[in-house]
Parts: structure tokens; C-alpha cells; sequence
């Protein structure tokens, strides 16, 4: 089993950095994850001033088989991204935020696959495309396919919204 920490006890007033390569396997372990192929290189600062502790991560690499919104071809999505949270020391059971994670006074680390995983979810557009260049093209045959059954599926009318709607004029 891959393990995602990072050592937040004995860092001196200076960064430390770590560094996590993900492919398909880290997203097994979590439910309904569509990502099944990766090469994601994840870079994690952690930053420390004092008593203030703020964690940075930065994410690149490239999703492998998503398929297309467009077509329901497979294609590749390019990561970029980063994230950042703070960290704070509490005692008492404390509800993370998106910007702040609460630690124990004694812990000496963080186990930020959480954070990994939220931040190459986010980094995939809620519309998955080809951008149309010149490997990264739409299957044309698939989308015309697509289109012809669509329109068949808009023809039908349902005769019980006719009525609903004769209902609806009335009011």
C-alpha cells in the first residue's frame, strides 16, 4: 500500500518539500472514481513561519480513457493545478474546511491522499471535450450517430404533457 504523508513535527522555520507520483492504482481505493489511468506528478511544499504551517500542492500530468462528452470517445485531459490549505493546531474535534485542516497538538503528520484526490477531480472540466486539434479530434461518425438518435428520442411526444399542459393554460 502507497502511503501519501507528509511529516508536519521537527520541520524548522523553512519549506519541505515531497513528492508523489499517481497513476491509476491511487484511485482505486476511492468509490466511483472514474479516473482509471494516470500520470500525475504531485509536488508538496509545506511551509513553516513560526507557529503557522501552510501546505501547498501542485499538480501536472495527464488523465488517460475519460471519455468525451461529445462523442463518448476516450480521450486525454492535461492537469494543472494547485491547491492550498493551512493547518492548524487544535485540541478539540474541529470540521475541516476547504481552506483550513485541523491537526492535534502531537501529530507528527498528515495524510493528504484527500487532498490529492479533491485536487485532480477538480482539475477536470465539467465538460470533457477534444479540443479539435490535431490528435485530439471528435470520432465524427459517433457524433452524427448520437445526433440522429437524439432527434428521435426529441420527436417523440408523451400525449399525457399534452394534456398537462392544456391544464396548465387553464390556470
Amino acid at each position: 500500500m502507497l502511503v501519501y504523508t507528509v511529516r508536519i513535527s521537527g520541520v524548522k522555520d523553512r519549506s519541505q518539500e515531497d513528492y508523489f507520483d499517481i497513476n491509476g492504482k491511487f484511485f482505486e481505493s476511492f468509490v466511483n472514481s472514474d479516473i482509471t489511468n494516470c500520470n500525475i506528478k504531485v509536488v508538496s511544499v509545506l511551509m513553516k513561519d513560526g507557529n503557522k504551517l501552510k501546505l501547498n500542492l501542485s499538480f501536472k500530468g495527464e488523465i488517460y480513457n475519460l471519455l468525451c462528452d461529445l462523442c463518448a470517445n476516450e480521450m486525454t485531459i492535461y492537469v494543472d493545478n494547485i491547491i492550498s490549505v493551512l493547518l492548524y493546531e487544535s485540541e478539540e474535534k474541529i470540521d475541516d474546511t476547504d481552506d483550513i485542516i485541523y491537526i492535534k497538538k502531537n501529530q507528527y503528520e498528515i495524510d493528504i491522499s484527500q487532498l490529492i484526490y479533491e485536487g485532480i477531480i477538480l482539475s477536470i472540466p465539467s465538460k470533457k471535450e477534444h479540443k479539435e486539434k490535431e490528435n485530439d479530434k471528435c470520432d465524427k461518425e459517433m457524433k452524427l450517430l448520437l445526433d440522429k438518435y437524439a432527434d428521435i428520442n426529441e420527436k417523440r411526444n408523451d400525449t399525457r404533457w399534452e394534456k398537462l399542459n392544456k391544464l396548465k393554460d387553464l390556470i
